[in-house]
């Protein structure tokens, strides 16, 4: 079983240190390994990954012990079936809007007893060539698989408590932009009631005794870090 950075980060208390990616590039994926990230993080809701290059970026990461995880596009059973077993090892669920749609994600990400996820014997298990036994691996990814979710609409903050009870969530964190047209403010995350609903979902995770997904992940996304750095470097290079 592939151990899992983000899931020691939330047993220790520490923080774990990933690179964000929304294009499928097996060298970004390779240098990361080298730099010693600790995870690597897909955007398949807006990046342009499908499953066979999600798969291959696992491969990847996997030769350098990297914890790699997804936004995933949609939270149905089948889109989580497929991530994990893909071999991905965390997954963070967008629109998540209700207990009810919490509670099936859970459900949908683990083994029994936690859960109902399907046993099949595909890359995520690394084929079954391993040696362990179906009960070995099940038990085995339920202890080290981590699910996040995005909070993204007025409904969800304003039951955001319910959503907390449910067992099997372990990071919350929060889609701001989307979060703003819910709040009727599109475009501005920054307008008061925006931060405000943010506040109340923290204050309320806070006394949960749950995770915000900053309090153990802290990543660098490649396409919104990298621009400003090539303008920077091109503004120094032209007043030269």
């Amino acid at each position: 079983m592939r151990p899992s950075k983000i899931r020691a980060a939330i047993n220790s208390g520490q923080k774990a240190y990933g690179l964000g990616l929304t294009f499928p590039e097996p060298t970004l994926a390779d240098w990361a390994g080298y730099l010693g990230f600790d995870f690597l993080h897909i955007d398949m809701e807006h990046g342009v990954f499908d499953w066979e290059s999600a798969e291959m970026m696992c491969r990847v990461a996997d030769m350098h012990g990297l914890t790699c995880t997804a936004r995933i596009p949609n939270t149905e059973t089948d889109t989580i079936l497929r991530a994990f077993d893909r071999g991905l090892m965390g997954i963070l669920c967008p629109h998540v809007d209700s207990a009810e749609q919490a509670a099936r994600i859970a459900n949908a990400s683990r083994f029994g007893p936690e859960g109902e996820r399907s046993f099949g014997t595909s890359r995520g298990r690394d084929y079954g060539l391993t040696g362990k036994s179906p009960a070995e691996y099940m038990a085995d990814f339920n202890r080290e698989v981590t699910v996040s979710i995005q909070i993204e609409t007025k409904h969800a903050v304003d039951t955001i408590d319910d959503i907390l009870k449910v067992d099997g969530i372990d990071l919350i964190t929060f889609g701001p932009q989307d979060l703003a047209q819910s709040l009727g403010h599109p475009g501005h995350p920054e307008h008061q009631e925006v931060e405000q609903a943010m506040e109340h979902v923290v204050s309320r995770v806070r006394a949960a005794g749950k995770q915000m997904a900053g309090d153990v992940e802290s990543s660098i996304n490649l396409v919104q870090w990298m621009p400003a750095k090539l303008k920077e470097w091109l503004d120094s290079a032209k007043s030269n």
